[in-house]
C-alpha cells in the first residue's frame, strides 16, 4: 500500500480512522448554544450521557485546581455553577481528546506527543494572568490542541509518521522541511485544516498562522508550545535562553523571574496531568531537578535562603497567587532553603481512601506522583502513619532512636529520618506534608522549619476556602 502524500491524501487518510468520532464529539462542545440556559442544558447532557466522563469531570472539578474553596461538588450542575460554563466545558474537552487518544495501548510516540501538548498548556495558562483580558481556558485547549495534527497522524500509526516524528524530535527547528520530506505536507497547513473541519476556535486558528502581529494569546500559545518542545535541554540552554526572555517580554516580567515562572509550570504539568487522571503522561514530562543545575551555595548565603524563599511565599499570597503556586513555593523553600532532600504533599483520597502524591521536591521524587500510593485501609495498628493519622500533629521520626515502625512508609524509600505534618481546613485532614533526609539524618532547626511551612499552608488553605 502506497503511503498517504500531499494534504489531500492524509486529509482522506485521517477520515478513515475513528477520529470523525471524535470530531462529532468535540464539535458538538466547541458549537454550544451562545444563549447561557440552552449551553449549560447541553453540556450537562453531554457530560451525563457517559458514566465514564461524568466521573472524570466531577473528580477534576473537585480538585485543588478548579476548586480552591474545597466545597464538594457532586453533579455536573452544581459544577457548572461553581466552576463557570467556560471552565467545565474546557475540562469535558480536554477530558474527552486525551481520552480518545489514550485508550488502548497507546505508543511511547503518542504518549510523547501528548505529554508536550499538556506541558504547552499549562506554560500558555501561566502567562495570561500577565496579558489583556481573562483567556486563561481558552489558551489552555489552545495550547493542548496546537499540535493536533500531530496526535492525529501518531494515531494512525503508519511507520512513516514514526519515522518523521524521530528524525523531527532529532532536530525541531528543521520541522517544517523533514514534514515536506516525509509527508509532503507541512504539518502546520494540515492543523489549520483540521482546526477549521473541527471548529476548534479563532484562537488556536490564529496561534497556527503564527503572524509577526498576533494577539498576546496566541503568542502565548506559540510561546507554551515552543517551551515544551526545548525544555528538555535544559533551562539555560541557548533554546531555553531565548524563550525565557521572550517570556519575560510577553508577560513585562524579570528574566530570573520568567525563567522560575517556567520551572514551576514544568513541575505543574505533573499535578495538572495527575488531576486529570493522566498518571500515564508523567514519565515524559520534565523533571524540574534535570533541569536547572545548581551550583551550591556558600553557607553565608545559604543560610539565609530559607528567609529569602519564605519571603518569596509572603509575597505570592499578599498578591492573591493560587494555593498551588503557594505549595510549589514552600517545598522549594524547604528543599533549597532548609536543605531538606526530599519532599511531597500527599493528598487525601477520602472516597478511595488513599494518600495520593501531587506536589514534590528533590532528586527522584518526580515519579512519585506515578508509583506511590499508600492504601489507608491497609495500615497496621502501631506503624509510624496509623499512629500519625490518630494524633494528625507534626511529627519528627529518628530511626537511631527506635522508634515506630515504618510501615507503609518504606515505599518512600527513606533511610534516614523523616517528618510529617497534617494539612486540614475545618479539622479535616486533606493533605500530609511530608519530608526526608533520603539517606541522611535531619536536625532540630530543619524540624522547625518544615512546621513553619507546613503552618503557612494551612494558613493558605484556610484563606482560600473563604467566601
Amino acid at each position: 500500500m502506497t503511503s498517504p502524500r500531499g494534504l489531500q491524501e492524509w486529509m482522506d487518510t485521517l477520515a478513515e480512522q475513528e477520529l470523525p468520532t471524535l470530531n462529532a464529539v468535540v464539535r458538538e462542545i466547541c458549537e454550544l448554544s451562545e444563549d447561557e440556559k440552552c449551553r449549560a442544558e447541553d453540556l450537562t447532557k453531554i457530560i451525563l450521557r457517559d458514566a465514564d466522563l461524568t466521573s472524570k469531570v466531577l473528580k477534576i472539578a473537585n480538585s485543588v485546581h478548579y476548586n480552591p474553596s474545597f466545597a464538594s461538588i457532586k453533579t455536573v450542575s452544581r459544577a457548572i455553577v461553581h466552576l463557570g460554563f467556560d471552565n467545565l466545558r474546557n475540562i469535558t474537552l480536554a477530558t474527552t481528546l486525551i481520552d480518545f487518544f489514550l485508550q488502548g495501548k497507546p505508543k511511547l510516540q503518542l504518549i510523547q506527543s501528548l505529554a508536550r501538548s499538556f506541558h504547552a498548556a499549562v506554560q500558555a495558562k501561566a502567562m495570561v494572568p500577565f496579558l489583556d483580558g481573562d483567556k486563561k481556558e481558552q489558551v489552555f485547549i489552545a495550547a493542548l490542541l496546537r499540535n493536533i495534527s500531530e496526535l492525529a497522524l501518531i494515531s494512525t500509526g503508519l511507520p512513516l509518521v514514526a519515522d518523521f516524528i524521530d528524525a523531527r524530535d532529532q532536530d525541531p527547528q528543521a520541522e517544517h522541511s523533514l514534514a515536506l520530506e516525509f509527508l509532503g505536507v507541512d504539518t502546520s497547513l494540515l492543523s489549520r485544516h483540521l482546526i477549521k473541519d473541527w471548529a476548534l476556535g479563532d484562537l488556536l486558528s490564529e496561534a497556527c498562522e503564527n503572524h509577526v502581529h498576533s494577539s498576546a494569546a496566541a503568542r502565548a500559545v506559540n510561546l507554551g508550545n515552543q517551551i515544551a518542545t526545548y525544555i528538555q535541554r535544559g533551562i539555560k540552554s541557548p533554546e531555553m535562553t531565548k524563550l525565557c526572555q521572550q517570556t519575560a517580554s510577553l508577560c513585562k516580567l524579570p528574566l530570573e523571574q520568567a525563567q522560575q515562572q517556567i520551572l514551576l509550570m514544568a513541575d505543574e504539568a505533573s499535578v495538572v496531568a495527575k488531576t486529570y487522571g493522566l498518571d500515564v503522561l508523567i514519565s515524559a514530562l520534565p523533571d524540574p531537578e534535570h533541569l536547572d543545575a545548581k551550583e551550591e551555595p556558600p553557607q553565608e548565603v545559604a543560610d539565609y535562603l530559607f528567609q529569602q524563599r519564605l519571603n518569596q511565599i509572603h509575597k505570592a499570597m499578599m498578591a492573591g497567587d493560587s494555593l498551588p503556586k503557594v505549595t510549589q513555593l514552600s517545598l522549594a523553600a524547604l528543599h533549597e532553603g532548609a536543605a531538606i532532600a526530599r519532599l511531597a504533599i500527599l493528598f487525601v483520597d477520602h472516597k478511595t481512601k488513599q494518600l495520593d502524591v501531587r506536589y514534590v521536591a528533590g532528586k527522584g521524587t518526580h515519579l512519585w506522583r506515578q508509583q506511590i500510593k499508600i492504601n489507608l485501609e491497609q495500615l497496621r495498628k502501631g506503624e509510624l502513619l496509623h499512629e500519625f493519622l490518630r494524633h494528625q500533629e507534626p511529627y519528627w521520626y529518628q530511626p537511631r532512636l527506635g522508634q515506630k515502625d515504618v510501615g507503609a512508609l518504606q515505599i518512600m524509600g527513606a533511610t534516614g529520618g523523616l517528618f510529617l505534618a497534617p494539612l486540614q481546613l475545618n479539622k479535616r485532614l486533606l493533605a500530609i506534608a511530608y519530608a526526608d533526609g533520603e539517606r541522611s539524618t535531619l536536625n532540630a532547626r530543619q524540624f522547625e522549619e518544615f512546621q513553619l511551612i507546613a503552618n503557612q499552608l494551612n494558613l493558605m488553605m484556610r484563606l482560600s476556602a473563604a467566601p
